[in-house]
């Protein structure tokens, strides 16, 4: 074989010429390439050994599927017609021989029937022509044939070279007596790449010359192809049919193998390799159909991983995979064989076990609880994260797979709610807890659309002049039923459920609105203050949100201060930097609430677009008596001072706490001493009485 000879003994020079010889193929080249895309032999040069893959997309296509692939090239030197043809070993793909023929074969072969030919190549190659003379153009058009003939030439650069190139069928030259015609040769996707002109005197020739010459060089090219293929014939048709078969049988076992992995996929989550939701739902229908034949219990553990989603936040999704993969490892050491253990999505698992006592329930769900007591280490990290277990019993809570997993799920954000870390088993006045929770959510969902929700307006003083510098817009709920509800009652549910966005839009705009009309009558509240919360700062929508509501109001960014927690800023930090800083390039001034009670990082504050800092209310209480306080506060109000942040002091109700404040640098300051928080009309009241 070609190849198995070693690429230092192939030479088909002789060959070469010795086709040149006895036939009219004069110019032949060869080239032989491995199965790795490596060319182990090119005829016209020594160059071996180098890689063809990233310059020749059609050798990655033989290597993929080896069959015949027969083209035309257009390279930097020049025009040519190839022909690749797979071979094999013993069934096996070895590599690939590729022969390479010049056109000027063609137009010498048109010549010697009296037929002049002027070869053309599309002027759309021509950026790839870059290393050949500038006289083989003709204007944009790279002639291909080597000596063409002058007067065809220099007839056809004075003519309409586009109109001579669209010729439908021929032309009559009259001053000349010739007749001219054009073959068009197309590329591999069809388009026009080669023009062959043909000049022929009319005396020579009879009208059906015209389609006899065109035909020729078709059959030109033919023999050229057949040629090739012949050459290679023996090393491709004898192996064709095996090779087939084998494809066959290759292709038989990748289909049932992914056929396979397919419905692995379908049943498993992907990764874990736990079963998934689909899975666990026919399991646990299978389940319940063996315990009632049976006669015997079955529990249904649904855990949920508290704190996975500040893993998430802090480090990243892909160690918190490997955290769930660590989880998984424990589960399923931990439970029986016999025991279903399913990934439910997210952070949360189910659990099914068979034919158990409620009294040994409580020792396999305080064993899977102790699993991760202790910190689990993932790449040098701590990451501390509990259970919350909800469980539910066959026949006792429910004789459906859907009840049961839905009251294990209720049983779980009991847990929650609880304060984490533990185990409830469901009862009935769960199923009440559940339900009045999904009527508080359809009550908000009402009380946006009836307009029920109203700012309240608590004013922030210069305790130095006694002016107001600004106001806080808080939500009041004024319900049809229930009389005023204040936001303690239901903003933590909210957040809970996803509403609490539309809740602060809602806010943003009706604060908004009642600002505009207080500045046209002469009112000037400062700065609206207005709180958001994380889960906002998550919402990628946020800032077209901001931007949509203050300019449809014409309200002025500067003007406008948001609020956001300390420990909502540190839960996620990175994240909070870079839409702050969005929020920021607006004018918008930004102020962290409560600050002091979140212990975050000094080298944060540093990093935050921020202005303003407002100690907590917790700290000002007692201020006067309580060491402790006195040291918080003098250390924070220090801190705003060499960060240059502004400082508001918030529960201020006393003249002392005034004072003290004063004394150690803090200004504005916002409670009970001035107002309360009151509606939008008696705010206005107050604006005017302290203009």
């Amino acid at each position: 074989m070609l190849l198995s000879s070693g690429k230092k003994k192939i030479n088909l020079t002789k060959f070469s010429q010795t086709l040149a010889k006895h036939s009219s193929l004069q110019h032949i080249w060869f080239q032989v390439i491995d199965v790795k895309g490596m060319s182990l032999y090119r005829s016209w040069t020594n160059k071996s050994g180098d890689s063809l893959l990233k310059a020749r997309l059609d050798v990655v296509k033989m290597i993929q599927y080896p069959h015949v692939i027969s083209s035309i090239s257009t390279g930097k030197f020049d025009m040519t017609f190839k022909s690749m043809v797979p071979l094999f070993k013993d069934h096996e793909f070895i590599g690939i021989i590729e022969v390479i023929a010049k056109f000027n074969s063609i137009a010498k072969k048109m010549q010697e029937e009296a037929c002049q030919t002027l070869i053309l190549v599309d002027k759309k190659y021509k950026k790839q022509l870059t290393k050949v003379p500038k006289d083989r153009f003709l204007k944009e058009y790279y002639i291909v044939n080597i000596n063409p003939n002058q007067d065809l030439l220099k007839r056809v650069s004075l003519a309409s070279l586009e109109k001579l190139i669209n010729i439908k069928t021929y032309e009559i030259d009259m001053k000349n007596n010739t007749l001219v015609s054009l073959y068009k040769q197309p590329d591999i996707h069809g388009n026009d790449m080669g023009y062959f002109i043909l000049s022929k005197k009319i005396s020579m020739i009879d009208m059906s010359d015209v389609s006899r010459s065109k035909n020729k060089i078709i059959m030109a090219l033919i023999v050229v192809f057949i040629f090739i293929v012949i050459l290679v014939y023996y090393l491709y048709i004898v192996n064709y049919q095996t090779f087939i078969k084998q494809q066959n049988k290759k292709l038989e076992s990748k289909v049932v193998q992914k056929t396979s992995q397919l419905h692995y996929r379908a049943y498993h989550d992907s990764l874990t390799g736990l079963a998934n939701r689909l899975l666990f739902q026919d399991r646990l229908v299978q389940s319940i159909k063996q315990a009632e034949r049976a006669k015997k219990n079955i529990a249904l553990f649904f855990l949920d991983l508290d704190r996975f989603k500040e893993v998430n936040d802090t480090y990243g999704h892909g160690l918190g995979d490997e955290l769930l993969i660590e989880i998984t490892k424990l589960l399923t050491n931990t439970f029986r064989k016999e025991d279903t253990i399913a990934r439910l999505g997210g952070d949360e698992f189910a659990v099914i076990v068979n034919n158990i006592e409620k009294k040994d329930i409580v020792e396999v769900v305080n064993k899977t609880i102790a699993l991760i007591q202790d910190d689990i280490t993932i790449n040098g990290h701590n990451l501390n994260v509990t259970f919350s277990i909800g469980i539910s019993m066959y026949p006792k809570d429910a004789l459906t797979a859907e009840a049961l997993l839905k009251n294990a799920d209720t049983a779980m954000y009991r847990v929650k709610e609880s304060g984490k870390n533990s185990y409830m088993f469901y009862d009935n006045e769960m199923t009440q807890l559940i339900e009045d929770r999904l009527h508080l959510k359809n009550d908000i969902k009402r009380a946006l659309i009836e307009n029920e929700f109203e700012p309240y307006f608590q004013v922030k003083i210069d305790a130095r002049t006694n002016k107001v510098v600004g106001v806080e817009a808080l939500v009041r709920w004024n319900h049809p039923e229930k009389d005023l509800i204040l936001p303690d009652d239901f903003i933590p549910f909210t957040e809970e459920v996803g509403l609490i966005s539309q809740i602060d839009k809602y806010m943003m705009k009706a604060s908004i609105k009642i600002i505009n009309e207080w500045y046209k009558k002469g009112l000037n509240p400062g700065l609206l203050s207005l709180n958001i919360t994380s889960k906002q700062l998550d919402d990628e929508r946020y800032m077209h949100e901001i931007i949509e509501i203050v300019e449809s109001l014409s309200f002025d960014y500067n003007h406008l201060e948001i609020e956001i927690l300390e420990h909502q800023i540190i839960d996620n930090p990175q994240k909070v930097v870079s839409i702050l800083q969005e929020v920021k390039k607006l004018g918008i001034t930004i102020s962290i609430d409560g600050f002091g009670t979140g212990y975050s990082s000094l080298s944060y504050l540093k990093i935050l677009p921020i202005d303003k800092l407002k100690i907590d209310r917790s700290f000002i209480m007692n201020i006067v008596n309580n060491k402790d306080n006195i040291a918080i506060v003098k250390t924070i109000i220090n801190l705003a001072k060499n960060l240059d942040l502004d400082l508001v002091a918030e529960g201020v109700e006393t003249q002392e706490q005034i004072d003290f404040l004063l004394q150690e640098g803090c200004y504005v300051m916002q409670g009970y001493f001035y107002s309360k928080p009151i509606p939008a009309k008696e705010c206005e009241v107050y604006l005017q009485e302290h203009l």
